[in-house]
């Protein structure tokens, strides 16, 4: 039996995000048709990362054939025992890879089970959240796959950018993951992910489709695992 667990964190009005859907059309109005617009920058929300998000030369997402990495077969690397404000370093990533060692996944979900304890809707969701190590990005860009996915903030300073203003304030703002995996390793990035505990199991495949903008650094992305039972 084939079994599908939606990886996609709702698109609704969100104190990190200035979404608002404005009724363009209304039946109430007397229109014949409903139709609303709404507001949506490339990083809000489960989206995905093109190395130009970081590097002014990177490539962009229509530099991905879709064929090539929308279907994967994928790793799912439980670190949901990590509590807040944990360091997953590449050391504790290679222990969860250690029972797959004979075998290479095109992608790869890294599993904190962060919104299951924590509502991805409140601040503390960032705040306090898991993160990866320099090392841990270093991992990942060894392992080479050719997606990689988080259900948490996974830079340390991710938790930082709500308190400043970028080019303004004198903060130092480095991101070694989004420097090893996105922008050296090139490997695309899906970040806040959600449900990942519902998968069920170490192995599924994962699907995931962008939306078709042309030259973009990064998009809103729908997520599904398709696990066999």
């Amino acid at each position: 039996m084939r079994r599908i667990v939606d990886l996609t964190v709702p698109i609704e009005e969100h104190w990190r995000y200035g979404f608002k859907v404005t009724p363009v059309r209304t039946h109430a109005n007397g229109d014949p048709w409903q139709c609303a617009s709404y507001n949506l920058e490339s990083h809000w929300y489960t989206h995905i990362d093109a190395p130009l998000h970081f590097d002014p030369k990177g490539k962009t997402l229509s530099d991905y054939p879709i064929a090539d990495w929308a279907i994967t077969d994928c790793l799912v690397l439980d670190l949901s025992s990590c509590g807040d404000n944990t360091a997953i370093t590449g050391e504790m990533l290679e222990k969860a890879n250690e029972p797959f060692k004979g075998r290479h996944f095109d992608s790869l979900l890294i599993r904190t089970d962060r919104a299951k304890t924590v509502p991805w809707t409140s601040t503390e969701f960032w705040d306090n959240s898991p993160y990866l190590t320099e090392d841990a990005g270093i991992w990942i860009k060894n392992y080479h796959p050719k997606v990689v996915g988080y259900d948490f903030a996974q830079d340390y300073v991710i938790r930082k950018l709500r308190f400043v203003k970028v080019g303004v304030d004198d903060v130092d703002l480095s991101q070694p993951v989004h420097e090893h995996v996105l922008k050296q390793g090139e490997i695309l990035q899906i970040e806040y992910m959600t449900n990942l505990w519902e998968i069920g199991s170490p192995v599924c495949q994962l699907i995931a489709l962008p939306l078709n903008t042309q030259n973009a650094d990064g998009s809103q992305i729908r997520v599904i695992a398709v696990v066999e039972e």
